[in-house]
């Protein structure tokens, strides 16, 4: 069947870029903090700084990528497209 339309369509595009990376980055204790709630000191420790950092780059941290020694190992680009007719759309037959 065909129809004739008139309306406006809003489209909205989602592209996701997974990348791989190995390398150096650079991020702030205040980050970190903001990301985990992770105390200021613990104990002395500077290793459980590791699993902190794990858990804010996992949280969406900031961080700054020292691209001179870091490489992006592989790129999956993945689009998801979502069309939605806003009211008003007149439909005829065709």
């Amino acid at each position: 069947m065909r129809f004739r339309i008139e309306g406006t369509q809003t489209k909205t595009k989602k592209i996701v870029v997974t990348e791989t990376i190995r390398g150096e980055i650079e991020i702030t204790k205040k980050e970190v903090q903001r990301i985990t709630d992770c105390p200021n000191i613990e104990d002395g420790d500077s290793t459980a700084w590791y699993g902190y950092v794990a858990e804010a780059l996992e949280g969406g941290a900031t961080y700054k990528l020292h691209v001179a020694e870091a490489v992006v190992l592989e790129r999956d680009v993945e689009t998801d497209e979502h069309r939605l007719f806003e009211e008003g759309v007149d439909v005829e037959w065709g």
